[in-house]
């Protein structure tokens, strides 16, 4: 299972606008306890599902054209 934790707000070099998308893969496991979710791997896409590296807290790579955007507060 894969769930959405956060969307950020960045800029690119041209000054337009777009949205990266921080996803984590969950492993729900049901146990005698009840049921378990195990945090796994996270994932950076843009809004139309290109893959994006994390550079710093401000700073993401889109990684087919190696163009970095910023964050917008």
């Amino acid at each position: 299972m894969e769930k959405e934790l956060a969307h950020y707000r960045c800029i690119a070099n041209d000054g337009s606008g777009l949205y990266v998308i921080e996803y984590q893969h969950f492993r729900i496991v049901d146990v005698d306890s009840g049921v378990r979710h195990y945090p796994g791997a996270r994932r950076l896409v843009t809004a139309d599902d290109e893959p994006v590296g994390y550079i710093d807290g401000m700073t993401f790579e889109i990684i087919d054209t190696g163009e970095l955007v910023r964050r917008h507060n």
